[in-house]
This record gives structure tokens, C-alpha cells and sequence, in this order.
């Protein structure tokens, strides 16, 4: 697989290890050269402010097809510590699937998508059947 620049807004939701609810975010990604910094905006669910919006800073790197970076939240009370995510980008670069885990705390499962990357995918396919 080529070096997909993974920069732009991405979809996504991260799960508990065991629990079926999911946690919605949104993340804005810039990528340079495989060096990768951004933000997350998600509402949040526990913690000091329920139903407030919690930001976090992400800072990591792509090599291949593996992604992996630190998010530290900007809320004083949860930035004490960073939540580790590593993940496997798809074959068209336009989601990525990983885990993640507070070491020694807690662990789950996430899931980015592409803004844009369902129509791009409709396009595709579209072009190829009126090419058959």
C-alpha cells in the first residue's frame, strides 16, 4: 500500500473492552510526512462536565499501513494521563481500526472513517460500471 496522506476530518467512535456502548468523536488530522498532529472534539459521557465538549491534542505516527498516537485531553481533570491508539489503515486509506488502551487501566476498540470517503466510494464504483 502507498503512503496515504491521512490529513482532513475523520468520523469515528472508540468502545469500552466488554461494553456495547460506543463514544462518538470527530478528529481533524494533519499529516507530515508519516508525522501526525490533530484534535478530537467528542461530548462528553462521565467524568466532571457530562454532556460538555471535551477536546484532546493527538500526536503519533503512520508507517505503512499502521497508525499509532497518544490523545491527551485538554480537560485539566483528564489530562493527567495519554490513551494509546494503534490501528491498521485499509487498503484505500480511508479508515483505520485499531485498539486502544490506558495502560493499566482501561482498553477498548476504535474506529476512524474519512470524511467523504462513502460518496468517494460510491463514485468509485460508479465509474466502474459505466466503464464495463
Amino acid at each position: 500500500m502507498s503512503e496515504a496522506d491521512l490529513g482532513g476530518r475523520w468520523h469515528g467512535f472508540y468502545s469500552y473492552g466488554g461494553h456495547a456502548h460506543a463514544c462518538p468523536f470527530e478528529a481533524e488530522l494533519r499529516d507530515h510526512n508519516g508525522e501526525l498532529v490533530g484534535v478530537t472534539f467528542e461530548i462528553a459521557a462521565f467524568g466532571p462536565s457530562p454532556g460538555s465538549t471535551l477536546t484532546a491534542q493527538l500526536e503519533g505516527r503512520r508507517n505503512g499501513n499502521a497508525v499509532d498516537f497518544a490523545k491527551t485531553y485538554d480537560e485539566v481533570a483528564l489530562a493527567a494521563y495519554s490513551i494509546h491508539y494503534a490501528g491498521t489503515l485499509t487498503e484505500g486509506g480511508n479508515e483505520i481500526e485499531g485498539t486502544w488502551t490506558i495502560p493499566g487501566e482501561h482498553k477498548g476498540t476504535f474506529l476512524m472513517v474519512r470524511e467523504g470517503a462513502a460518496e468517494a466510494e460510491e463514485e468509485r464504483r460508479a465509474a466502474e460500471t459505466v466503464r464495463r
